[in-house]
């Protein structure tokens, strides 16, 4: 997976189809930055794996917190 499939696929599963500018922000840098890094017109970091990784765990955890706030463990919502 290249970079540009990676910011999508993190993208969207971190903010649905309007992705790019709340990612943006989490990563630090700008709309235009993310654009030009699916466009392949500059490099991705070499750190953003780790950066969409720890914005995906965290997102997974809050995700965790809700559900056990409402009554369901995390394995019960993994097996519905």
């Amino acid at each position: 997976m290249d970079g540009g499939e990676l910011l999508m696929a993190a993208g969207h599963a971190l903010y649905g189809d309007r992705w790019q500018t709340p990612l943006a922000r989490d990563l630090g840098t700008t709309y235009r930055t993310i654009r030009n890094w699916m466009s392949h017109h500059h490099p991705t970091p070499p750190d953003l794996k780790e950066r969409l990784g720890s914005l995906l765990r965290a997102r997974g955890l809050e995700i965790d917190t809700v559900l056990e706030r409402i009554g369901m463990n995390t394995e019960e919502s993994r097996n519905a």
